[in-house]
Order: structure tokens, then sequence, then C-alpha cells
């Protein structure tokens, strides 16, 4: 059993180590930090809520651009390694098809986990920044525009200076600047005065993050089942089609499942992802109860389990060689 364990923290961080080192999950996650910095400064109308066209942006390119990273991150961490026969010789040595499989989704989750960071303190200070009365949050617009260049050149420093790999110093500097700007927030107000600590940062918005980011885990889970079968191409299109089809899943099967077999089997076995996407829910200052909160969790959990043990099935009668 320690062995065992030994084997799926290394496998799981080196696959964490690599997906953090791919430029695209860099560049996805730049593009989302920026393009939620750039909505409160583009928003003309408020629609009757102060920042509640800042917040569902935010909260809808959190959820776009993680399909795509949590996509590109199975297919390089599966399907390549498969291609390239990197798995057929792990799998060669006393190690487990599903301790491998298990692991390499562990791994593709840390990334998720870290983009989803990235882009859940970033809403946090979009909507801080969200215009008031046309004067817009220097502070926070601040803070979102500077963490990136900060985290970028301090990475190319440690690149020049140390050697350092630039793409995974820039994601983890990147993370750590926009929480020490939302804890700057928490602290002082637009005009820089001292305020009681986090009185004014939305903290209601936290539970829609956290469940767009249960739904980048199922998505992720399913890419990782796809990516034992399917090349990269084959793998992005399907998890897109997967994730429209689920969008649409009430309008599509749901309303006619109580009449049709075939409509009630896909509404079931399709993702719904309206469990996840709760933004109207914060509306005029509505919240979202934790309950919901572990409740979608629990059928994330269950979702993903069953995906991920058809995954292990189709891995381990996978030919490797």
């Amino acid at each position: 059993m320690r062995v065992q364990l030994r084997q799926f923290r290394a496998i799981a961080a080196l696959t964490a180590l690599e997906a953090i080192r791919q430029p695209v999950c860099l560049l996805l996650t730049l593009t989302c930090v920026l393009a939620t910095g750039l909505v409160p400064f583009l928003v003309m109308y408020q629609f009757g809520e102060q920042g509640k066209l800042v917040r569902d942006s935010a909260l809808a390119l959190h959820f776009l651009l993680g399909v795509f990273l949590a996509g590109t991150a199975a297919c390089a961490a599966l399907s390549r390694e498969i291609k390239s026969g990197t798995a057929s010789t792990v799998a060669s040595k006393p190690v487990r098809p599903e301790l491998f499989f298990l692991a390499k989704f562990a791994g593709i989750a840390a990334l998720v986990l870290l983009f989803s960071g990235c882009a859940l303190t970033a809403t946090l200070l979009s909507e801080r920044a969200a215009p008031k009365l046309f004067n817009p949050g220097l502070l926070s617009g601040a803070v979102l525009f500077g963490a990136p260049v900060l985290a970028c050149a301090l990475a190319a420093a440690g690149s020049f200076l140390a050697k350092r790999h630039f793409v995974s110093d820039a994601f983890v500097l990147l993370f750590l600047a926009l929480c020490a700007g939302v804890l700057l927030i928490c602290v002082f107000d637009e005009r820089g005065r001292i305020v009681a600590f986090g009185s004014l940062v939305q903290w209601r918005i936290v539970p829609a993050g956290i469940l767009v980011t249960l739904a980048l885990l199922v998505l992720a889970g399913t890419a990782a089942a796809l990516a034992t079968r399917l090349h990269t191409a084959a793998t992005l299109s399907a998890c897109t089609v997967v994730f429209l089809l689920g969008l649409m899943s009430d309008y599509l099967f749901g309303r006619h499942a109580p009449h049709s077999v075939w409509a009630g089997w896909a509404y079931r076995v399709l993702p719904n992802w309206q469990h996840f996407w709760l933004a109207d829910a914060l509306t005029a200052g509505g919240t979202i109860a934790w309950t919901y909160v572990i409740r979608a969790g629990l059928y994330a959990f269950v979702y993903l389990a069953g995906v991920l043990c058809l995954g292990m099935v189709s891995f381990r009668h996978r030919e490797l060689t």
C-alpha cells in the first residue's frame, strides 16, 4: 500500500507539473484574468444592480475558458503520452493501470483547482472594481492588471537569473499575486482608507465560483476518460459537445423525459451543468446556500466516480504498445 501511495503521489505531482508547464494553460489563465479585469471598465449599464453584469461575465469566463483548459490538460496528460509511448513504458513497470489513470486525473484536477483559484480571486477583484457612479475602483483595477505583469516579470527574472521554468513560475506567482490582491482589498477601500476586514468584498460570489469549479472537475474527468480512446482533436470536440448538450439538457431532454425512454436516458446520463450555474441566484443581493453547494458536490462526486470508473476500464483494456 505504501508503495502504491508513493507511486500515486509521484505520478500525480509530475502530471500537475507538466500541465502547469503547458504554455496554453498559462495563456488561458492570463486571458481569463485580464478579460475579467477589463469587464468593469467596459460596462456602460448596470441593469438595475451594481456589479451584476460584471459578476455574470466573470463567472461565464471562468466556466468557458475552464472547459478548454480541462480538455487540453487531459489530452496532454493521456492522449499524447499514449501516442508517444510514455504510458506503455510506465505500465511495463509495477504500476497498475488504474493507479496510473487516477494519478493522472489527480494532476489534472490540481491544475483545474489552480486555474479556478485565479479565476475566482479575479472575479472578487473585478466585482469590487465595478463602476460606482461612473467612478471605477482604482485599487482593485490596479491589482487586477498589476498581478499578471508582476507575476510574468518575476518569472522572467527567475528564468534569466536562476534558469527556472518561466511558465510554471508565472502560473504559481499569478495565483499568489491575486490572493495578495484580495487580502489588500479586504483591508483598504478604493481611496486607501482602512476598513473592517472583508466588509467591502462580495463573499457571496465564492459559492458560485465553487460550483463552477465542481463542474470543471466533472468535465476534466470526462475528458480524461475520453482521452484514453480518442486523440487530442477528437477529445476536445467530444468535450465541447458534452458541454453544450449539458447546458441545454433541461430543454432538449428534460421536458421530454416523462414521455420518451431515449430522452429520459439522455437526461440522466448527460451531466446537467445548470446545477452548477447559479449566477442568477445572486441577483438583488441573493445568496447561494451552502447546503445546496454540498448537494451539488455530492452530485459531482457521484458523476465523477462513474466517469472515472469507465475511464479506468477503458485504459486497462487499451493497447499501449
